[in-house]
């Protein structure tokens, strides 16, 4: 009687164990960062790790949008967004806008700009971000 008990619990253990691993394909995503610095220096260190989508989870939808498309295949291939009031200089004072330059699913560069309208040919502080390798 033994031998069968432990002959049963050698075939069952298998599946306790794959049991415990099911998620139903759904897979818990913890976002990178949640909120974003608003000194300008450490918003570029950490705004070029960021995808547009997790962009727009953490900053919400921009002022406004312009997309660059291919005629071909009308694909997004480059993306200028405009927030406003969301950074500051090292004195504490807010830029009025901050456009973010996003190619290729990533920002490429960052705009301080102390006008408020977008159409303005001033060149403020640019930075361009430098995307990181990995993450870890």
């Amino acid at each position: 009687m033994k031998y069968l008990i432990a002959i049963f619990f050698l075939f069952n253990l298998p599946f306790s164990f794959a049991n415990h691993h099911e998620n139903d394909g759904a897979v818990d995503e913890n976002p990178i960062m949640t909120e974003l610095p608003t000194m300008d220096i450490k918003f570029v260190e950490k705004i070029g790790i960021l995808t547009p989508d997790e962009i727009l989870n953490i900053l919400g939808e921009p002022a406004k949008r312009i997309e660059l498309k291919m005629k071909s295949s009308n694909d997004v291939i480059a993306r200028t967004w405009y927030y406003h009031n969301i950074n500051t200089d090292e004195n504490g004072r807010y830029f009025p806008t901050t456009e973010l330059d996003i190619v290729d699913g990533y920002v490429e560069s960052v705009v301080f700009m102390n006008e408020v309208d977008e159409t303005t040919v001033i060149e403020a502080k640019k930075y361009d971000v430098e995307r990181p390798n990995s993450v870890f």
